[in-house]
Parts: structure tokens; sequence; C-alpha cells
């Protein structure tokens, strides 16, 4: 595989890889933003229905009962406790296809001697390779919906590349 292919390869993974990752983490948002709603409700509603509550025990019950649940176990859904990873992992991924987008585009403008580009992508290279290790525990699942979606995205970016039409494949 020559150097020019490889990056290619991983240019276009990245810009792949951070788009699924954008996805993934905009859901996780939404799930943590529904809980924390969720319990801002429960806590503000417990004194301004006061009433309402004392003639429906029952309900508030099953109320409070989900909230603590919630607040007990929010620490311990994995997503939301590492959400801060998850979005560290997104920039990671959109740092690296920039530096590759960039050196895409010296090699496209014929910029660079074959020995520039190996140097300056192994500097990329080496420079995530280290950052990467940071990530080895992290594990976003695969989801369908995630994945159309991120394709379709995929594909109006590398429009940009002069490619369409292309379907992703690990």
């Amino acid at each position: 595989m020559k150097i020019a292919d490889r990056i290619w390869n991983e240019l276009t993974t990245n810009l792949y890889k951070g788009i699924y990752t954008n996805i993934h983490n905009a859901r996780i948002r939404k799930l943590s933003d529904g809980i924390n709603l969720f319990t801002t409700f429960a806590t503000s509603g417990a004194v301004a229905g006061w009433a309402i509550w004392r003639d429906i025990p029952e309900l508030w019950a099953v109320i409070i009962g989900i909230n603590q649940l919630l607040n007990l176990s929010k620490p311990y859904i994995g997503k939301i406790r590492d959400y801060e990873l998850y979005h560290e992992l997104e920039m990671f991924y959109n740092e690296q296809y920039f530096d590759l987008d960039n050196l895409w585009l010296k090699i496209s403008l014929g910029d660079l001697t074959n020995d520039e580009i190996n140097t300056e992508y192994n500097n990329i290279h080496n420079k995530y390779f280290n950052i990467s290790k940071k990530f080895l525990k992290v594990r976003i699942e695969s989801n369908k919906s995630i994945v159309t979606k991120s394709e379709n995205e995929w594909n109006i970016e590398l429009v940009k590349y002069g490619v369409s039409n292309v379907s992703k494949t690990e």
C-alpha cells in the first residue's frame, strides 16, 4: 500500500469515527439531560405539588422511588459517568482528521516530496498514537441507527474530496 493510500484511508476513517462519536455523544447528552430534567421535576414538584401528593401518595412514592434510583445509579451508568472521556475521544478523531486533511491537501497540491510526506505522516501518526492510549478502555457499541446516520453524513462530507456513494466497511 502506498503512503498516500494509507493517509487517505486514515483520513476517511477518522472522519467517519468523528461523525459517529458525535452522534453517539449527542445521545448520551440527551439521556443525561432527561435524567436531570426528571430529577429536577421530582425535586421541585415535591414542594409545588404538596396538596396533590397528599391526595395521591402512591404516585408520589413511585416518583420519589424512581428519582432516588436514578440519582443512585447515574454514577454507575458508564456512558454518562465517562461522558467527558467520550467527548475527548470525539475531539481526538476530529483533530487527527484535520491534521490528515491538511496533509492530504499538501499531497493533492504536489507541495511535498515523498520523504516529506513520510515525515509528516509519521509525525501525525506518532502524535496520535501516544494520545490514543488514553482511550484503550473506551467502548462505543455499534448501533444500526447511528451507523446509518453517520454513513449519510460521512458520504456528504466525502463529496468535497470528489468521492460519492461510499459504504463504510471495517
